[in-house]
């Protein structure tokens, strides 16, 4: 045979055998008689969201909206099979009564690969996620809460002062709201995590906010590579030496950090920060105490800590404490500005809304006045409609639409219908946090915008198991009560300070980019800022 004929007979034969090899698991689901999404070849159910007909949460949240009989269906994430978790109260067996059976996250980044992101909560597995998730949940209790609240506050109501004196002189701001409070949420993160204080409005090319958007990028190259952490194995990661955020970006943060540690050890330099608690922490010294209990609500959304604390024997490295904080950053940050946005927005579309939420607003600001007093945490907790839209607003909004567990040890489910699956160890499972939040079984009228859910009158008929904006048992968000505490916090000195009208430019309906993994939109959310007056002090 010639090269030419060779040729013509190897490639259909490889063509076939690869096209072979990436449907080779694909009957998996029709074995065990579980329902499924039908995937393409090689990308399983992916194609949706590469494709740009779907965003990638509703791409893998396909197979509740299919199937709403089942409390489970199945998907593919590329070739590896995986289950997607229907119903809330199987959610709340899997994450919480049986979680030693799904203990991790799949998304586990090896230190070899990563040194910091390897180091950060969410992406260990395993005693090494255990003893940094008791350790650290000292820090973030309430009582530690209103000790960095000042910090904040402070912060935020000089940066919204600024504000308004750029919106005297120019004669109102048109502003596109994810930039400004990634700016403004960059400064703060940056100041209770690394203990620096930035103006990243009126210098946005400072190097904190250049590495901070290197951290939190969840498009592009490094978007990939958080999309291939589910699916790929870790030795994938570590063989190949594959980091994830920018070692540029990362020997900043680490530099930084050591050098404040230094200064902080060397002057006896004490400011209620991450950084003390993380040096407390290294000390033995950080501990729950009776503020923490007293101060333990931090509004409906507030998430449960499972883990029993515990700082013994905590060897933190200067490297584990720059872990801590870059995860703060990267996911405190994307949280907080996602859910103020589209609280602005949902606003802008139901005034009555913001009426009230202004009435209340502006009552606590007349009654600060009148006591000559600054805004408090607890103050700040007893805002009773500023907490109702920010649920509201993580129900309708959720950030994190789908999260995921790794199965640890063998598990059986069963379905509706009587058909039982043991999910084995390495086994993918999801959980549909954003098609919980918009399921009509659970919340009458999902797509409407309704705070008054969360009143007290109403509260009491919400299905505890069906909102998880923080995600569900010990592998919950640690730092829930620290972007509450944000978010609540901005968007008092945002309507304390200003009326906001929605620009043309801004999608109404909005309109969601479907490429982008994190929740955002095509348009961005303009809005024109005009000052209501001088705050009061």
């Amino acid at each position: 045979m010639t090269s030419l004929e060779w040729l013509l007979l190897l490639v259909p034969t490889a063509i076939y055998l690869f096209y072979r090899w990436s449907v080779a698991t694909f009957d998996y689901f029709e074995k065990r008689g579980v329902p499924f999404v039908k995937p393409v070849p090689l990308l399983g159910g992916m194609w949706n969201f590469f494709s740009g007909k779907m965003h990638m949460v509703d791409a893998g949240s396909l197979g509740y909206e299919m199937f709403p009989d089942s409390r489970f269906s199945g998907f593919f994430a590329f070739r590896k099979p995986g289950y997607l978790i229907h119903d809330p109260e199987l959610v709340k067996q899997i994450t919480i009564k049986d979680f030693d059976h799904f203990a991790d996250h799949t998304n586990v980044v090896p230190i070899e690969a990563d040194p910091v992101l390897g180091r950060a909560l969410f992406f260990t597995e395993g005693t090494r996620w255990k003893h940094g998730r008791s350790g650290l949940s000292p820090a973030f209790t309430g009582g530690k809460m209103r000790n960095m609240f000042a910090l904040l506050s402070n912060y935020t109501e000089g940066a919204m002062g600024r504000l308004v004196d750029d919106a005297r002189r120019d004669g109102g701001l048109e502003l596109e709201m994810r930039d400004l409070f990634q700016k403004l949420g960059n400064d703060v993160t940056t100041s209770l995590s690394f203990g620096v204080e930035i103006d990243s409005v009126h210098n946005p090319n400072n190097e904190f906010m250049r590495r901070g958007k290197e951290l939190i990028a969840t498009d592009g190259i490094q978007g990939l590579k958080f999309l291939l952490l589910t699916v790929v194995p870790k030795s994938f990661f570590r063989t190949l030496r594959i980091r994830i955020f920018p070692k540029e970006a990362t020997d900043f943060y680490v530099d930084v950090i050591s050098k404040t540690i230094k200064q902080r050890e060397e002057h006896n330099i004490v400011r209620p920060d991450f950084i003390h608690l993380l040096m407390q922490g290294r000390k033995n010294e950080l501990k729950i105490d009776q503020a923490d209990d007293q101060l333990k609500s931090a509004g409906f959304s507030t998430v449960e800590e499972h883990l029993q604390s515990s700082t013994e024997n905590s060897q933190y490295s200067d490297l584990d404490i720059t872990a801590a904080a870059a995860s703060f950053f990267f996911g405190g940050l994307e949280t907080t500005t996602t859910v103020i946005c589209f609280a602005l927005y949902e606003m802008s579309q139901n005034p009555n809304v913001k009426q009230m939420l202004q009435a209340e607003i502006d009552q606590v600001k007349e009654q600060l006045s009148t006591t000559d007093s600054k805004l408090s945490y607890e103050v700040l907790q007893n805002m009773k409609y500023l907490d109702m839209v920010v649920s509201e607003t993580l129900r309708r909004w959720a950030p994190l639409g789908l999260t995921n567990r790794a199965c640890t040890k063998p598990y059986t489910i069963e379905d509706n219908n009587g058909t039982k699956v043991t999910i084995q160890v390495g086994d993918l499972i999801q959980i549909p946090i954003q098609s919980i939040h918009r399921d009509h079984r659970f919340y009458p009228n999902p797509y409407k915008f309704d705070p008054e859910r969360f009143s007290e009158e109403n509260k009491a008929n919400i299905n505890r198991s069906a909102f998880l904006p923080f995600g569900s048992g010990p592998r919950n968000c640690i730092g829930s009560r620290l972007a509450l505490m944000q978010t609540k916090c901005f968007l008092y000195y945002t309507l304390a300070n200003f009326e906001l009208e929605l620009c043309p430019k801004t999608d109404v309906p909005i309109k969601l980019n479907k490429r982008s993994v994190s929740l955002d939109t095509l348009s961005g959310f303009w809005f024109r800022m005009v000052p209501r007056g001088e705050m009061k002090k």
